[in-house]
């Protein structure tokens, strides 16, 4: 008995040193899968962004008849806008960035002599803010925004550049 706990040992600092070593590796491989899962995540949300307000644009697009986005208008967030003054405000322009579409699509619209609801809710249901709708990723820059009036249609993509980051409005043909 003496003798099988006289050559009973433990762990020596070496074998301690490899075993710290392959988890400190295998963390590190783990850490590296995860950062890329949630990487593509905040991708895929901007895509998934991109589509509701592209729905939303075409619905304002077929719903008012207004291909070219003239009636379309936004005002300041903190301002209510009611049946009467809800053709007030500024039109969208080319210049624009995606966040005044967004805005736009939050807010009742005057067509005409038509009112409509809103086309896009905001997230919280508070005040139109385009801050909801902001993209994830760090590598996309806003949203690149095309209508294509003859078709009653228009694109949402995520812009991969800064310069992509616009509307691309055509104008109305004489």
């Amino acid at each position: 008995m003496k003798k099988m706990l006289k050559n009973k040992k433990g762990f020596s600092l070496i074998e301690l040193l490899i075993v710290i070593a392959i988890m400190g590796v295998l963390a590190v491989i783990a850490f590296s899968m995860f950062s890329g899962v949630v990487s593509n995540s905040r991708k895929k949300a901007d895509s998934t962004q991109a589509g509701n307000i592209q729905k939303a644009l075409v619905a304002y697009m077929v719903d008012t008849g207004d291909a070219y986005l003239e009636n379309l208008r936004y005002t300041d967030p903190s301002t209510e806008i009611t049946d009467t003054n809800a053709d007030e405000g500024e039109a969208i322009k080319t210049d624009d960035t995606w966040a005044e579409v967004v805005i736009a699509l939050q807010r009742k619209q005057k067509v005409g002599d038509d009112v409509f609801e809103p086309f896009l809710n905001p997230k919280n249901g508070a005040t139109p803010s385009s801050r909801d709708f902001k993209v994830q990723w760090t590598g996309h820059y806003g949203y690149k925004i095309e209508v294509f009036p003859e078709r009653m249609n228009a694109t949402v993509e995520p812009a991969k550049t800064a310069e992509d980051n616009k509307i691309i409005l055509p104008e109305r043909p004489e």
